[in-house]
């Protein structure tokens, strides 16, 4: 039997806030009460994104950068990497296979944990076939049932 979760343990706290008062707020608001929080495009692009989330790692806090990372294999790899040195818990990538297993190299001996995003959650099936997919959300999500292998 495995040891239960703790309720701590199991909410991120998204930090979707503008500026580095706002979020240092919010922390020293929910105190003990909160052990892992996530940090967006917002936070880390208005310049104090990384650096919370160094004094939150070095607090014994859990961080998930959510930047959905999308560009060149080398790109992303370098840039995993980074959040794998940082500390982070989870990062996001975009779930494109030279994406995803370039991620999968910048993490290889951390213990990053990836998650991919196959679809936005604002993207509908209009928004889909606008983009030139041939699959609504549904399908394009859902893995295609495997052959058995006998």
């Amino acid at each position: 039997m495995s040891d239960p979760i703790s309720p701590r343990d199991r909410l991120i706290v998204a930090l979707d806030m503008p500026g580095a008062a706002e979020a240092r707020d919010m922390i020293a608001k929910l105190g003990d009460s909160v052990s892992f929080y996530k940090i967006g495009m917002e936070l880390i692009y208005g310049g104090a994104g990384f650096d919370i989330a160094r004094a939150l790692i070095a607090d014994g806090k859990k961080v998930f950068i959510d930047l959905k990372l999308h560009d060149i294999p080398n790109t992303v790899e370098r840039a995993t990497r980074q959040l794998a040195g940082l500390g982070a818990t989870f990062a996001t990538v975009h779930a494109y296979p030279q994406t995803m297993a370039a991620a999968k190299r910048g993490a290889a001996g951390s213990s990053l944990k990836l998650l991919a995003v196959t679809v936005m959650t604002s993207y509908d099936d209009a928004d889909l076939q606008s983009a030139g997919y041939a699959f609504g959300v549904r399908d394009l999500i859902i893995a295609p049932p495997r052959p058995s292998s006998a």
